[in-house]
């Protein structure tokens, strides 16, 4: 009974000292020319967002120690957002990594994308092979140019980011862009592309 009352005790105390607030710091690696930022940073576990206008380190409050997904998105420039797979009192450094746009933009979309679902089989395999189709990736996400070239080359189809906001037109277009590309995959190469995916593209499961 003891042995149980002392056991019960310790769980209690290693729960309270785990749902304890903790702070974390965010820095800016700066690799472009910017001297100031205008973006979002995003907590996805407590759907929190922050607008950030400068450059400096600023905190952030969580709710207690753990594993969380920071994001940050800027229209001026590229962001790459690294930190501890567990925030704790001695690991409670975010950086965020900023790059210039040309360096690690994602291929922009070309006309046909948008009107892809319309296109033959024949014409979806010549705009593949000249490189004009793109995956559509909604959401805060930064995808590394190595990763989505990588992709392109061996796949020819390369990747574009838009924004969060979704109305239902753009809904069923993107949906219907990325399922005709995922269905031309899936019959050229099976599933094994789907597990080479430098982001997921809306609609789309792994």
């Amino acid at each position: 009974m003891k042995f149980l009352l002392g056991l019960l005790l310790t769980v209690m105390a290693y729960t309270i000292s785990n749902a304890k607030p903790i702070t974390a710091t965010v820095v800016f690696e700066n690799l472009t020319e910017e001297t100031t930022i205008n973006g979002i940073f995003y907590i996805k576990q407590t759907n929190q967002q922050f607008d950030v206008t400068t450059l400096e380190s600023f905190q952030i409050n969580l709710p207690n120690k753990g594993s969380y997904e920071f994001q940050f998105h800027s229209e001026i420039v590229s962001a790459y957002t690294y930190y501890p797979s567990k925030i704790t009192e001695k690991k409670d450094t975010i950086t965020i990594r900023l790059e210039k746009k040309s360096q690690a933009r994602i291929t922009p979309v070309s006309v046909q994308t948008k009107g892809i679902a319309e296109l033959s089989n024949e014409e979806l395999k010549q705009h593949i092979a000249a490189g004009t189709v793109n995956f559509i990736v909604h959401g805060l996400v930064a995808i590394p140019p190595d990763t989505y070239q990588a992709f392109k080359k061996e796949y020819g189809i390369g990747f574009i980011s838009e924004n969060c906001a979704l109305n239902p037109q753009t809904y069923k277009t993107t949906q219907a862009n990325n399922k005709v590309l995922a269905a031309y995959l899936t019959s050229e190469f099976g599933e094994v592309w789907k597990s080479k995916l430098p982001a997921q593209p809306f609609g789309i499961r792994r």
